[in-house]
């Protein structure tokens, strides 16, 4: 009875941390999504709302009974590529900037009075001074380096690149919701993705979900999966 006990308790572990988990995984994928929506407005903050919608959205297709959806949440476990900056830059901030030897004296934030953020020095010569600037909340990094480049004697703002993820998840906003493509490299990447499936889904606000279709590679010719051929087995598991 004590061993039974203790194995209900460690699945009960087991399973508590996979979804604790899985929830961290579709909240930092919400973030980067919102952030692509967000990257080319006039506006820093990124809103929770739209962030708690689109982590819904993907919370649904995880759920919902598709097989597809089953594939893209759990058999390829997809997420996102970190393709927008949300937390940090570079300013490249000439020596004759009165601030260049005190930079706790800053007029950062003077025109950014409503964002936290850290700011140190990374590298100094005769002619300027380069300082990593760091969000402690996830941004639209793109308007606040944009807000920073107009500041006197700031030669350049930098955001730097990421490498991106051989998988991803695309966004679109529809009337009343969603349009989510989940996106699948066959292949390693390490030195070719191979090639390429889609999975679409619409989902609403209210949480409906609407599997749109795939197209792309053959997973069965091309993936280096050992399972039996998947287009095999949505055949088999749709009505």
């Amino acid at each position: 009875m004590k061993r039974l006990f203790m194995l209900i308790l460690l699945s009960f572990i087991f399973v508590s941390f996979n979804i604790q988990a899985q929830d961290n995984s579709y909240s930092k994928d919400a973030v980067q999504l919102a952030a692509r929506l967000v990257v080319n407005e006039s506006i820093g903050e990124i809103s929770e709302h739209l962030i708690y919608s689109i982590e819904d959205a993907l919370v649904a297709v995880a759920e919902s009974p598709y097989v597809a959806a089953n594939a893209v949440a759990h058999r390829y476990n997809i997420h996102t590529s970190p393709v927008a900056n949300i937390t940090n830059a570079r300013i490249i901030l000439g020596k004759e900037a009165k601030w260049s030897d005190d930079i706790s004296d800053n007029p950062i934030q003077k025109i950014l009075p409503n964002y936290e953020f850290t700011l140190d020095i990374a590298e100094t010569t005769d002619a300027y001074v380069v300082l990593n600037f760091s969000s402690k909340k996830a941004v639209n990094m793109k308007f606040i380096a944009n807000e920073i480049s107009y500041l006197e004697n700031v030669w350049m703002v930098e955001l730097p690149t990421t490498s991106l993820n051989k998988d991803d998840i695309r966004i679109k906003k529809i009337d009343g919701g969603y349009i989510l493509t989940y996106v699948y490299h066959t292949g390693d990447c390490e030195s070719s993705c191979g090639e390429t499936h889609y999975w679409n889904f619409e989902v609403e606000h209210n949480g409906n979900v609407q599997f749109l279709g795939e197209h792309g590679a053959d997973l069965a010719v091309n993936s280096q999966d050992t399972e039996k051929s998947f287009f095999t087995l949505l055949d088999q598991q749709r009505p």
